[in-house]
């Protein structure tokens, strides 16, 4: 670790901490945080898991909305990289959960407003997500298949906004460096027990290097209709439209020492990048049949059309048309009282078809077919909870089984028929205990298990060139043991938790000399994973609050061959041992003010840990003012990202071929712009 950067970082929450204090002459207290992603409604000292929420009614308009890792870098355990290549999309971790993806989120959830953002291979990515539209991001953060299923390595469950005080036009405008240019709108209407959301933008960038631009334009609508006091409705629609999304491709270290901006040589002679094409919908019904018993139902829709130009030629040419859908519910019956039970019966069910078609990419241009198949996911899972409170305690339990069903179905035969089935299947349980030690402080404790699939993507990814499912690969195992406590009172809140994970057959990336640019996966044998994770709040003064998080990650290699190597014992690629944050936010009189310190520590770019990435600190500031002339409210905001100019990676591509682990972050860059609301 660098003890001297974590030392500045330090500091420097401190400092803000404490001349807030001496120019305070009064505090005021934090407000209790509810949590709903653990699927029972609670306070978030009286859950059994660690999580994290946060709310961004008071920054949102200050903010960029280019990337979601803006969102989520304050949380403990949680690792984002490669936020500037919009190709590869945000890649999210958890605990190690989700390190090996080469593009998109692995072995992670993602909830937007209660309905499945993932599909039901596993693969999760946020490129349609409405940025502007994120009211609060609640994280799971360790295995959670008990309440969602497959690769729920850990959750992050997204609620847009919702309440509509009065009725409203909001435009917005942002521009910023590397052409960077974001239109943006947004309405609300509240008519007596229905309340719609709508907005559009249109987002576009050059990007920091050399091939890396970015287009996008979407529309997003919301609405909330109470049909009684009993039942209210949520429906959802999302269309995305991105044209392209380029991908410059990784480095090596003289090609980043000679020029940090440029883009690899065989990623240009290959014209590499993606477009896609998005739609979705979906419903959710919430019912109280009486103060005991209550109903939640949802339902949702989508299709994707996805095609991509990789930086070789046989295969290099990606064309992939999916849609998948899914429905499930939840059955909650709660006795009330001190001495009581709050049981949970549910289950979900999904779908998803992929049409999957490789050519040959002749230098950006389509040329014969290499593959052809159809590739199916059904998946089907039933759970049963049930959380018991006696005294000062309450005992969670619950267990869970999920069906997976795979398929390939090969229409290029000219090479041999390659279809495939598989059944990937899986029992699932969790156990916790919360123990409340007075009103503002409890300890709990879980252990519980979870397990993720190969994606579809992965499995077609076969080493030999050929069709159908690398059936080599199994599902990845974990279990996880956790002991934590919280502190939640007047001005303080605090979180501290040790956990210890195994896992085993995690499934690891790698490359090809013969696919240059293109990834494969093999199982990894075990890991072993420990780790401490420590937030805290202090709200300073009316004005002034402050928030810290820290992060200890040992992750190794329990048992792991690779290629006739032994690397046991070698610390996971992709993972810093050592990440932290400080924030201080200063809201008065229409200022607000917010300033981000991040720390990463050195991490290993490879199995053989041979390669190493040096740690390094950044810093963000976001302004913004908001002043009123009649009905119109202005808010001009701006910031400035990487304000000490820090030379660092923005993404490390674990085991990549030749060296070119590396996508080098943009330099020090201002944006700024105005919203109105009228």
């Amino acid at each position: 670790m660098n003890f001297k950067s974590f030392s500045i970082l330090f500091l420097l929450g401190c400092s803000h901490t404490l001349s807030a204090q001496i120019d305070s002459l009064q505090t005021i207290s934090l407000k209790p945080v509810e949590v709903s992603a653990t699927r029972i409604t609670n306070s978030l000292l009286e859950t059994t898991w660690s999580v994290s929420k946060l709310d961004f009614a008071q920054q949102q308009d200050q903010m960029q909305q280019l990337t979601f890792s803006d969102y989520v870098q304050a949380v403990p355990g949680l690792f984002a990289l490669n936020s500037n290549n919009f190709s590869q999309d945000l890649r999210i971790s958890i605990r190690g959960f989700g390190a090996r993806s080469a593009f998109g989120i692995r072995g992670i959830k993602i909830l937007v407003d209660g309905i499945p953002e993932t599909t039901p291979d596993g693969q999760g990515q946020i490129d349609n997500l409405a940025l502007g539209s994120i009211a609060s991001v609640e994280v799971i953060r360790g295995p959670s298949s008990l309440l969602f299923g497959n690769a729920s390595g850990g959750v992050i469950s997204i609620q847009t906004n919702d309440v509509v005080e009065k009725n409203y036009i909001k435009p917005g405008l942002t521009l910023g460096r590397f052409g960077m240019e974001n239109l943006q709108i947004e309405a609300g209407v509240n008519r007596e027990n229905t309340t719609l959301i709508i907005s559009a933008n249109k987002i576009k960038t050059n990007g920091y290097r050399s091939q890396s631009g970015f287009e996008s334009s979407g529309i997003n609508a919301r609405i909330k209709h109470i049909i009684s006091s009993k039942t209210d409705v949520n429906l959802v629609f999302n269309y995305t439209d991105s044209p392209v999304a380029e991908d410059p491709g990784g480095l090596d270290f003289d090609s980043v020492v000679e020029n940090r901006q440029q883009a690899r040589d065989r990623n240009v002679d290959y014209r590499t990048q993606e477009a896609v094409e998005q739609f979705k919908t979906g419903l959710s019904v919430q019912h109280k049949f009486n103060s005991k018993l209550n109903l939640s139902t949802y339902g949702f829709y989508v299709t994707r059309d996805f095609n991509a130009k990789l930086p070789f030629d046989f295969g290099g040419s990606v064309y992939l048309d999916r849609t998948y859908f899914g429905q499930g519910a939840q059955l909650s019956y709660k006795t009330g009282g001190t001495q009581g039970h709050n049981f949970q019966l549910g289950y979900s069910w999904s779908k998803q078809d992929d049409w999957r078609k490789r050519y040959y990419n002749n230098k950006g241009f389509n040329g014969n077919f290499t593959l052809f198949q159809k590739e199916s996911f059904n998946a089907l899972g039933f759970y049963v909870m049930d959380e018991i409170s006696f005294g000062k305690n309450k005992i969670l339990g619950g267990l869970r089984y999920d069906s997976n069903k795979l398929g390939a179905i090969d229409y290029f035969t000219t090479d041999g028929n390659d279809s495939d089935r598989l059944s990937l299947n899986s029992w699932n349980y969790s156990l916790g205990i919360n123990h409340k030690i007075n009103n503002k402080s409890v300890l709990f404790s879980s252990i519980g298990t979870s397990f993720e699939t190969p994606v579809l993507s992965e499995l077609s990814a076969n080493p030999d060139g050929g069709g159908g499912f690398n059936s080599s690969l199994s599902a990845q195992k974990a279990l996880n043991k956790e002991i934590g406590y919280r502190y939640f009172y007047n001005t303080w809140a605090l979180e501290a938790v040790i956990f210890d994970i195994n896992t085993s057959n995690d499934l690891v990336p790698y490359e090809l000399e013969a696919f240059p640019g293109r990834t494969f996966y093999r199982n990894a044998g075990k890991t072993n994973r420990i780790g401490f994770e420590l937030s805290a709040t202090k709200k300073t003064s009316e004005f002034l609050s402050t928030t810290f998080s820290y992060s200890y990650s040992d992750f190794t290699y329990k048992s792991f061959q690779k290629r006739g190597t032994d690397v046991s014992g070698n610390n996971l690629p992709g993972i810093p041992k050592h990440m932290a944050t400080v924030s201080a936010e200063f809201i008065k009189e229409g200022w607000n003010i917010n300033l981000m310190n991040r720390f990463q520590g050195n991490l290993y770019a490879d199995d053989a840990n041979l390669v190493q990435e040096k740690a390094f600190l950044v810093t963000n500031l976001n302004v913004s003012f908001r002043s009123k002339n009649g009905a119109v409210q202005w808010i001009p905001f701006f910031g400035v990202n990487n304000v000490f100019n820090t030379i660092y990676n923005d993404n490390i591509r674990v085991n990549a071929f030749g060296g070119r682990y590396y996508e080098p972050a943009p330099t020090r860059n201002i944006f700024g712009g105005v919203r109105l609301v009228l």
